[in-house]
């Protein structure tokens, strides 16, 4: 992560002290220093009210953190915002938002050409979480909309003719066979079992028989993930 220097050097400009960054995000103080640092990231929570204290689109944030510097996303203002769908779950269920999160929707990311054919997702499990952890915002891209590669190593959201969708990652074998797979953490890897799926190229008419998901069954591949804070039962923030 790059250091912050220019959230300093803009909230003294209009005043601001880190006292009040950390109360206006309900953080402590040191976690706004972390952040300056390149030692924490902005959590999706609080990217609203860091933006409006400097007076920026969120969009326009986001891109600033990437950069390491003050960005403006041209024409970013009034940009649709990406709705937020709820839990995206490792056997392809659709959960709730968590009770007492704050938004429902996210700014699109600040390399999005339209926010059309973008959604976003909690990672509402540890299915993913050699890649993704739990808590995570993830925001997809529809290939019909965005430039979405599919090459092994993509992570993408996937349609089953049963309406679940899951998020899953695309690798090859050694005979040059698809397959789609979970990805969670070591610890879980033997106690929880989820699906896994062949997967080809071809289109639906020319794929072979048997169950098999193809590129047409792509609805979203993962383009932007935040992780978050997340809120444990009894209330204390921790970091996801």
């Amino acid at each position: 992560m790059p250091k912050q220097e220019w959230i300093r050097a803009a909230l003294k400009k209009k005043g601001f002290k880190l006292k009040d960054v950390a109360a206006a995000l309900n953080v402590p103080p040191p976690r706004i220093t972390d952040i300056l640092n390149g030692k924490r990231e902005v959590q999706a929570d609080e990217v609203e009210p860091l933006a409006d204290m400097l007076a920026m689109s969120a969009r326009s944030l986001l891109r600033s953190l990437q950069d390491g510097k003050a960005t403006t996303v041209p024409g970013d203002e009034g940009a649709p915002r990406v709705p937020l769908l709820g839990q995206i779950m490792g056997d392809g269920t659709l959960a709730p938002k968590p009770e007492g999160l704050r938004f429902d929707s996210v700014a699109p990311p600040p390399d999005a050409e339209t926010s059309e054919g973008l959604n976003c997702f909690i990672m509402g499990d540890s299915s993913m979480a050699g890649l993704i952890a739990e808590g995570s915002l993830i925001i997809t891209a529809s290939p019909k909309v965005h430039f979405v590669p599919i090459a092994p190593g993509g992570l993408y959201v996937f349609a089953l003719p049963d309406g679940r969708h899951v998020l899953r990652k695309y690798i090859r074998d050694e005979k040059g066979e698809g397959w789609l797979m979970a990805v969670p953490g070591a610890e879980f890897e033997s106690a929880v079992g989820y699906e896994i799926f062949r997967f080809t190229m071809l289109p639906d008419g020319l794929a072979p028989k048997g169950k098999m998901l193809t590129g047409d069954d792509i609805i979203g591949g993962v383009m932007w993930v935040h992780t978050r804070m997340i809120e444990p039962e009894g209330g204390t923030r921790v970091e996801a």
